[in-house]
């Protein structure tokens, strides 16, 4: 018994290649997937600007801390406040020395801000001696 062969090139037109609307589908795929991929690529540049924010606000507060805890003389009750530019841009800080429970300690707390509102607060607390070091 002999088994029928098809002729593999003896296919209509139909059945040669891609429809137009194959190509369509196709194409309307790859679109939905390259605006994924755009649209993940800007959230993610987003995330990466309010990192670097929230980085260089948070070395302003602990440069200040660092500056006070550093200086040589007994700190001073009280809130003191100023600007200082980072990386190019301006930042608000302010610091708040009080006193504690324990009478030997102080509490340092060094809070920051960007200048045009493009950060959320920072603050870091620090302790230290009262009198100086």
């Amino acid at each position: 018994m002999q088994i029928p062969q098809t002729d593999r090139h003896s296919k209509t037109d139909a059945e040669q290649g891609f429809t137009i609307v194959e190509t369509l589908v196709a194409l309307f795929v790859f679109a939905l997937a390259g605006v994924a991929l755009i649209t993940m690529q800007t959230q993610s540049t987003g995330a990466l600007s309010r990192v670097e924010t929230r980085a260089l606000a948070n070395l302003v507060a602990e440069n200040n801390l660092i500056d006070a805890m550093a200086s040589r003389t007994a700190l001073e009750l009280g809130v003191r406040s100023g600007e200082v530019e980072i990386a190019g841009r301006s930042w608000r800080w302010t610091l708040d020395i009080a006193a504690t429970d324990d009478p030997t300690t102080l509490r340092l707390k060094s809070s920051v801000s960007n200048s045009i509102g493009e950060a959320s607060d920072v603050s870091v607390t620090a302790y230290a001696v009262a009198g100086g070091a």
